[in-house]
């Protein structure tokens, strides 16, 4: 569907604003929040369409998958920017910064603040995500086990249990929040979880969906961004444009052709959602090098850093799409282990 891929280019669109214009406050972190519940929705369908189309979930597929999808553009982007980063802002954080981005750990770096000179500090979000993929379909598996089609009890014991991780995860971040005035990036997974729930809930079932889930959720993401750009930075804003972006994605998939679905699909946004991992990749470290360049703070660069990593991103996204495809055609054939014999109840 062309208009989920807006909704990426939305969120790549946000992001990048809110990271140019530093220091001025740009409400645009929530950003972060609609990739992570398009992400947790879109693994979850896809993994419930390969379990009722062969009986079981590869796990070993799955995990090629990731590899195959998201590391070639990642190994480009920190290959290109050692020798600069090690230059202007020295060996010890290009080597570091390099590690902790190749093994998903900059999480951790997040949470205490260890990476916040790092010009690889965007990738919290790339090893939070990599955190949950080793979590969720393994524990999807494990739910509807047995099953040869995700239906009745199991589908809703998987909706229980992903529905309860992402208000658990919400939760505690808001008590964290209030108590001690933290606002944990680890427990921003909530929208990863809520978008798995939301894939379970619409799996299988005839709901419809009405004009007004597209409005409210275009409102809830118009919150986060103004009133975020007005006072600090809260979990509020942030569950706001997870929840909002769970309501567009009901709107464009249970919806039909409307005008929002129309807008979302337009060629330009779709592109720029196709390419948004390699933007999301490319665009912190332009940034800081050429701040560190010019001296100065990313607003100054912003209007040039954008574009040149519009270029980067579309060129790196071209280079490796081959790849990607050989790679991708290779592992299809590669059937998923039944999960239970032909003929064994539902």
């Amino acid at each position: 569907m062309p208009a989920l891929d807006g909704i990426r280019a939305l969120a790549i669109i946000l992001v990048v604003v809110y990271h140019a214009v530093m220091p001025v406050h740009f409400g645009g972190a929530g950003g972060v929040d609609i990739f992570f519940a398009l992400s947790g929705f879109l693994i979850t369908t896809l993994l419930l369409e390969e379990h009722d189309a062969h009986g079981g979930i590869s796990l070993r597929r799955f995990y090629l998958r990731r590899v195959i999808r998201l590391y070639p553009p990642l190994l480009i982007m920190l290959a290109a920017v050692f020798v600069p980063i090690a230059v202007l802002m020295g060996t010890g954080n290009a080597a570091w910064g390099s590690l902790m981005a190749l093994f998903y750990l900059m999480p951790v770096g997040a949470e205490t603040g260890a990476d916040s000179l790092s010009a690889y500090a965007h990738t919290w979000t790339l090893g939070l995500e990599e955190w949950f993929y080793f979590v969720w379909p393994l524990a999807l598996v494990l739910l509807v086990k047995g099953a040869r089609t995700v239906h009745g009890q199991r589908r809703r014991r998987a909706i229980a249990v992903a529905g309860a991780a992402a208000v658990g995860l919400g939760t505690w971040a808001l008590v964290l929040e209030a108590t001690t005035g933290h606002m944990s990036f680890i427990l921003r997974a909530s929208g990863l979880f809520a978008g798995c729930a939301l894939a379970l809930v619409l799996h299988g079932s005839n709901f419809r969906a009405r004009a007004w889930h597209g409005l409210l959720g275009v409102a809830l993401i118009g919150f986060s961004v103004v009133h975020s750009s007005i006072v600090p930075l809260s979990i509020i804003h942030t569950l706001a444009a997870a929840a909002g972006t769970l309501l567009l994605i009901v709107a464009i998939v249970r919806g039909g052709d409307g005008p929002l679905q129309r807008l979302l699909s337009l060629r330009p946004l779709t592109y720029v959602g196709r390419i948004s991992y390699e933007i999301y990749l490319w665009h912190y470290p332009v940034l800081c090098l050429l701040g560190v360049l010019a001296h100065s703070q990313f607003l100054e660069v912003g209007a040039i850093a954008g574009p040149l990593s519009f270029v980067l991103a579309a060129g790196a996204h071209a280079a490796t799409k081959p790849l990607v495809a050989w790679l991708r055609a290779r592992t299809a054939t590669w059937a998923p282990r039944a999960a239970v014999p032909s003929g064994a109840p539902a």
